[in-house]
Order: structure tokens, then sequence, then C-alpha cells
């Protein structure tokens, strides 16, 4: 039976998980590398890696756009990091012998690039990128078999990929933050996207969903959306974009047409630079 744990139940505790989140448990359930099905399964979430590491090209953008020295920093970091682990998801294919397929619709609708730098930060980094690590960190490194001898340099390298990641989500929450406390108009239409962001999140599931009610790892899944939904909304409370209370049906609603009009606003924005008109400032220049 799984159930929501202490992140200490399992080998991963060193990828630092967020204080709020006790993590998930699989409770020792793992895939069996042997089973054409499970080799599928596995080939499926890998190339939904590969594909999302993929989009680590966005960095070029934002590091055109960035606000300020560090904001820039961050993003030559976030290219590189991303850069890296394209080519060790790649290796874990390779190793496990699975041949890469296309990204999913949902996950492709969900990674798209937004020019919009609030969005950007919200959709990509604080939020795309912590479900990122929900997949990494509770799947993967639990999922996995160690008695499989491949294993072990494979979740070396996964435990690499989300001390990485993790840096990327608290820069997204950092930046989510500083953007609302100077724009807090724009919390209710990221409580719209998010919602709109969670309805999304089982598409990218539901060709499991049926007919593996007694595989050990996929009829947790149901449970697993339930905990990356709540792990979510505590995010989405503590940057104070959430509702303490439960939005009605018609807040929510309300809130989800404000979210598409400034997706739809956003498709028409421009990357301007920033950093040749504020350098002198940051560099400690002008007083």
């Amino acid at each position: 039976m799984n159930s929501v744990t202490s992140s200490t139940s399992h080998d991963d505790t060193a990828t630092g998980a967020a204080s709020d989140d006790p993590g998930f448990d699989f409770g020792g359930a793992t895939f069996d590398l042997q089973d054409p099905d499970d080799r599928e399964i596995l080939r499926f979430i890998l190339s939904q890696a590969l594909y999302g590491e993929a989009t680590g090209v966005y960095c070029g953008k934002s590091l055109f756009a960035a606000r300020s020295l560090e904001a820039a920093q961050f993003y030559v970091r976030q290219a590189r990091q991303e850069l890296g682990h394209l080519k060790l998801f790649a290796d874990i294919m390779r190793e496990l012998e699975l041949e890469p397929q296309d990204g999913h619709w949902a996950l492709k609708l969900l990674s798209t690039h937004n020019n919009y730098y609030p969005l950007k930060v919200l959709m990509e980094h604080a939020i795309g990128e912590g479900m990122v690590l929900d997949v990494f960190k509770e799947v993967l490194l639990q999922t996995l078999p160690d008695s499989d001898p491949r294993v072990g340099p494979i979740k070396k390298k996964l435990r690499v990929i989300c001390r990485e990641e993790e840096e990327h989500v608290a820069w997204g929450e950092k930046e989510t933050a500083r953007i609302l406390s100077e724009k807090p108009y724009l919390k209710p239409a990221f409580f719209g996207l998010v919602e709109l962001q969670l309805a999304l999140m089982p598409a990218l599931v539901h060709r499991f969903g049926k007919g593996f009610e007694r595989h050990p790892v996929l009829k947790q899944l149901p449970e697993f959306l339930r905990y990356v939904e709540a792990r979510v909304r505590r995010q989405g409370k503590r940057l104070g974009y959430v509702p303490d209370i439960q939005a009605s049906t018609l807040r929510r609603a309300a809130s989800v047409g404000m979210g598409l009009a400034l997706l739809a606003r956003s498709q028409l924005s421009r990357s301007k630079s920033k950093l040749e008109k504020t350098y002198l400032r940051e560099l400690g220049f002008e007083h």
C-alpha cells in the first residue's frame, strides 16, 4: 500500500526536497527491466524527460532578456546544466537499450516557451520544472530496480540532475515571489493558469490508467498525481497566488479566464534586452 511519507524513507534525501514536501513513497514497488511492457513504459517516461531537457534551448532567449546580472548568471548556468541533462538522459536510454520517441502533445503544450517573463518564471521554472523534479526524484529514483547492475550508475546521473533541477525551481520561486510583490494583480491569472496546468497533467499518464490495476507501480499513479497536485497547491499558497481558502467554482472559472487572457496577451510579447541599460548601476558605478 502506498502512502505519503517522510522523504527519509527512501535513499534519495540528498536531492534536498523543499521543507514542506514530505515526498511520495511507492512502497518499494519497481519496474521490471526485463519485461517488454515495463520497458515500453520507461521508454515513454524517459522520452518525455529527453524532450523536456531539449527545451533547455529556451534559456537563450531568457539570457537575452535577463533583467539583471543575477538573472543572466542563472540562465548561463541553467543552459549549461540543461544541455548536460540532455546528454545524461541520452546516456541512460542507451544504457537501458531504449529508443527515444517523440514528446507527448501535453508535454509540448506545457513546456511551450513564453516571451512574457512573469509567465516564463512561473510556468517553466516554479511549476513546470517542479513537476519534472517530482517525476525524476519520486518516480525514477524509487522505481528503477537496484537489483539490475545498470541502475546504480543511472541513479547517480539522476541525482545530479535532481540537484540541479532543484536550483531551477528555487530560482522560479524566488522570481515569482519578487514579481508578485511588484505586480500583485497577476495573482488571479497565475492561479488560473496553474489550475489549467494541473488539469492537463493527467493526460500524460492517461495511457497507463487502464489495464494496469495490478501493476505495482502504475496502480499508484492516481495517488501520485494527487500528491503532485497537493504539492503544487502548497507551493502556490507559499508564493501567494493560490488562495488559502478553497476557491469557489465561480472564482476558479474567473481565474482561469484571466489566466487564458494573460496567456493570449503574452503571445504578443517580444524579448527585449535590458542589461546594456542597467549594467553600470548593478556594477556599482551609478548611485
